[in-house]
């Protein structure tokens, strides 16, 4: 947080010093300064991109500081957590080094280095997959390449580089694949039976010249057949809900969000039998499209997960 601060007030200070034009003795016949005399900058403060080499600082001065930020980005091991906060700390000193220079095109370097840390350091999320090493490192040299000139000690990625820093694929957990499949099976039996079950029920009958008014006995078989079918659902997806821990591997993770999409929207489905106006029924068949949509997302994520892993197993064999 203290690091968050710092950049905004930096980003702040820069902004004050480019945005006040110096003290010159300015005769009644100098034409107003138009927009075009200063520096543009968007509602995020992020200065525009420019070409390579446009700001042609030199890097010797700073080489501490760069050396510092590519010890990290051109480490030969994977990502971990909390590397993006480590290379957001290390590009925001070189940045502060860059402010505190003379110079117009210090200032501007300096400022898009602080829009480049704060945009990795929101990478660092706790509970989600450590920041890809590669693609810091490709903004990086993009970066490196628009603000600084050519210099030999500059690092360059080897060949290797991209495999070994990716993090290796998660091995998947039979249990988790055993109890995703099962719920996803389940699921879309009870859609297909719950299909016919409302069909059976039908449309509830509504006197329609008193509102509210309805057939009691059918309004109390919707909601008694709601109470099983809730119960039935619950069942289906016990077998997910008590993996411990649950699954982490973002294709299993994304296909159990879509099981309990699906979940949720046949939870649903009983919802609004009894109430006035009518109609109920296109609410249901609504619910139950998209639930049949949400479980085919989750049969195609599980199906795309096989091939990847077994392409992981081959490369570590």
């Amino acid at each position: 947080m203290a690091l968050r601060v710092t950049l905004a007030l930096l980003l702040v200070a820069a902004l004050w010093s480019l945005g006040l034009p110096g003290r010159v003795a300015l005769e009644d016949a100098t034409p107003p300064l138009g927009d075009a005399a200063f520096p543009a900058f968007g509602e995020s403060f992020e200065p525009v991109p420019l070409a390579r080499g446009s700001y042609a600082v030199e890097p010797a001065p700073h080489r501490e500081a760069i050396e510092r930020v590519e010890a990290l980005l051109y480490r030969r091991a994977p990502a971990a957590p909390g590397d993006a906060s480590a290379v957001e700390s290390a590009v925001a000193r070189l940045a502060e080094a860059l402010l505190a220079s003379e110079g117009l095109a210090h200032r501007q370097a300096g400022m898009e280095l602080l829009a480049f840390a704060a945009r990795v350091g929101a990478r660092d999320d706790v509970g989600y997959p450590p920041a890809s090493l590669v693609d810091l490192r490709g903004e990086w040299e993009t970066l490196r390449a628009r603000i600084f000139r050519p210099a030999p000690w500059l690092r360059t990625a080897a060949p290797d580089l991209d495999r070994i820093q990716e993090p290796p694929a998660a091995a998947a957990d039979p249990r988790s694949d055993e109890a995703l499949r099962a719920a996803a099976g389940e699921l879309e039996r009870l859609l297909a039976r719950g299909r016919r079950e409302v069909e059976r029920l039908g449309e509830p009958v509504y006197d329609i010249d008193t509102p509210g008014r309805a057939d009691g006995g059918q309004i109390r078989a919707w909601h008694d057949w709601g109470a099983r079918w809730r119960e039935q659902l619950a069942s289906a997806m016990a077998p997910v809900w008590d993996l411990s821990p649950q699954p982490e591997d973002p294709l299993r993770a994304e296909a159990l969000r879509a099981l309990e999409d699906a979940h949720e929207l046949l939870r649903r489905v009983p919802d609004g039998a009894g109430a006035w106006p009518t109609p109920f029924r296109p609410a249901w068949e609504a619910r139950f499209r998209a639930a049949s949509d949400a479980l085919a997302r989750a049969r195609a994520t599980l199906a795309r997960a096989e091939p990847r892993d077994a392409a992981a197993a081959h490369a570590r064999r």
